[in-house]
């Protein structure tokens, strides 16, 4: 490759393994695949609430050397640095067999989805009379 020295930072793939657990459910385990060096261009990412669904603005660009030894799939994981990826889209560049380009973005492991606002315990928004009996 004429421009193999922009693959320099180091990534890892991993698989999402459930094993069970002997009680009737599963455990979720991780497994790793293989590391490779990878070229990452980060765009900005903003999170918008919009009709109550969290909107993710922003990915990650992962363009990857092509190998035959390795099949790439949406299902993994991808461990860069401190940060957890979910693979979006993965693209063959050109259809030429010798980049890949991966679209990923940061996994979300914030359970609280609404910051700003907290549900009450009361409930008092549906305390309301209704003008009309039901029978």
């Amino acid at each position: 490759m004429k421009n193999a020295y922009k693959y320099n930072q180091l990534i890892s793939f991993w698989d999402i393994v459930n094993t069970p657990d002997g009680y009737g459910g599963s455990e979720v385990k991780y497994r790793k695949l293989f590391d490779d060096y990878a070229y990452v261009v980060t765009k900005d990412e903003k999170r918008t609430l919009q009709e109550s669904q969290i909107i993710l603005d922003g990915y990650f660009e992962i363009y990857l050397r092509f190998r035959n030894d390795i099949s790439i799939l949406k299902t993994q994981n991808i461990k860069l640095k401190d940060k957890n990826l979910t693979i979006q889209s993965i693209v063959n560049v050109n259809e030429l067999d010798r980049e890949f380009k991966l679209i990923c973005t940061e996994s979300d492991n914030n359970i609280e989805l609404f910051e700003v606002e907290q549900p009450s315990e009361d409930n008092s928004a549906f305390n309301y009379a209704f003008p009309f009996q039901f029978a």
